[in-house]
């Protein structure tokens, strides 16, 4: 990007905080994983599709923050929706409902399953929703007042885990509610880079490289923060990072942004505002966890091939890299957080066709991945 941003008004780019949980050494990974069949193409075979055509129980206008409990049902987010089907794709329930009393919410929040029942956060009304796994209203655990915009993460015994985000003068922080009393811990900080636009009295934030984590092994999470290939071992418990690895990658360059696309970022007093061009993309788009099994999205696409995946184990080892090779509108999924989830056996995948219609597929992935 050097000698090639653009003058905007004012353009700053601050690199948001240090991490705080110290410093380990990073275990260097070849280009090659062991396996010895690396970089085959895996077909995913669709095992159902959920879509709300003939239903009036449902309906889909973005469905996001996909989570998949311990008997693979499934729960997502949606415009005034928190729906909830069995893993057969059979509705269950839609557990929001508007308001500020008990069991109501303003927003739909993101939930957890923590055994068979589902927690649900309200930030708007600063707490905790727990339904049975009947989908009936349980109760309420407060969380203290504070400032930040909170992403439920995970639970362990005594505490629920989020990623707390402000624009400007902190990074990407995990924090911790504690159970007993509903206070916040500030647990660590991640670094996280993004541009920032002020012109006029007017302003924004523009996100180049954001925290994407995923839950593992019950206390931890992987987590990559940065814009280069860079992985992290989390421990809830502990605080801090336990492991950091990488492997040898070909970045993949950025394509030039197209007029829709600078049109999607900040507009003040009718003048569009975007980041500057960038040489690469991020090498790493999402990250999927089950057990001891990391798996990374990464940059790589072929239009005969799919994504390219990378496969670790918990200790950082590179062991496996494939091809994941869905339907065209599914692809855009695996490289948003959140419009995806893996269980393990399966994959949910967020589908939106060419007339903007949604549905939600689940395909059955081999064990091995």
């Amino acid at each position: 990007m050097n000698g090639k941003r653009r003058r905007l008004a004012t353009i700053i780019a601050f690199l948001l905080g240090f991490s705080a949980v110290g410093w380990t050494q990073v275990i260097e990974n070849p280009a090659k994983p062991i396996a010895a069949n690396g970089g085959r193409v895996i077909v995913p075979e669709e095992i159902l599709t959920i879509s709300d055509e003939g239903t009036s129980d449902f309906y889909f206008k973005y469905p996001y923050s996909l989570r998949v409990g311990p008997d693979g049902s499934l729960v997502l987010r949606d415009k005034d929706q928190l729906l909830w089907f069995n893993r057969d794709g059979r509705f269950l329930h839609n557990l929001f409902k508007k308001g500020q009393g008990p069991g109501e919410m303003q927003y739909p929040g993101d939930c957890l399953f923590i055994g068979e029942r589902l927690v649900v956060y309200s930030g708007n009304g600063n707490k905790l929703v727990f339904f049975d796994r009947n989908g009936k209203f349980e109760k309420e655990l407060p969380v203290a007042s504070q400032d930040h915009s909170l992403t439920l993460l995970c639970h362990l015994p005594g505490a629920y885990y989020f990623q707390a985000s402000e624009i400007v003068e902190t990074p990407q922080t995990i924090v911790a509610l504690r159970e007993s009393d509903g206070s916040m811990m500030t647990r660590s900080s991640f670094a996280a880079t993004v541009y920032v636009v002020t012109s006029g009295g007017g302003g924004g934030a523009i996100t180049i490289a954001s925290l994407i984590t995923a839950p593992f092994k019950n206390v931890l999470l992987a987590l990559t923060h940065t814009e280069g290939y860079l992985l992290k071992i989390y421990d809830l418990a502990a605080d801090r990072v336990v492991r950091e690895f990488r492997r040898t990658y070909d970045r993949v360059k950025s394509e030039p942004l197209t007029a829709d696309q600078k049109k999607g970022f900040i507009n003040i007093n009718g003048k569009f505002y975007y980041p500057p061009e960038r040489k690469y993309q991020n090498d790493i788009k999402n990250i999927l966890a089950r057990d001891g099994r990391i798996l990374v999205a990464t940059s790589t696409r072929d239009k005969s091939k799919g994504v390219l995946f990378d496969a670790f184990d918990e200790n950082g080892v590179y062991r496996d890299c494939f091809w994941l090779k869905l339907p065209d509108p599914a692809l855009a999924s695996l490289w948003a957080p959140g419009r995806c989830a893996f269980d393990g056996d399966s994959l949910w995948v967020v589908e939106q066709a060419e007339d903007e219609t949604f549905t939600i597929r689940k395909y059955r992935v081999p064990s091995t991945l």
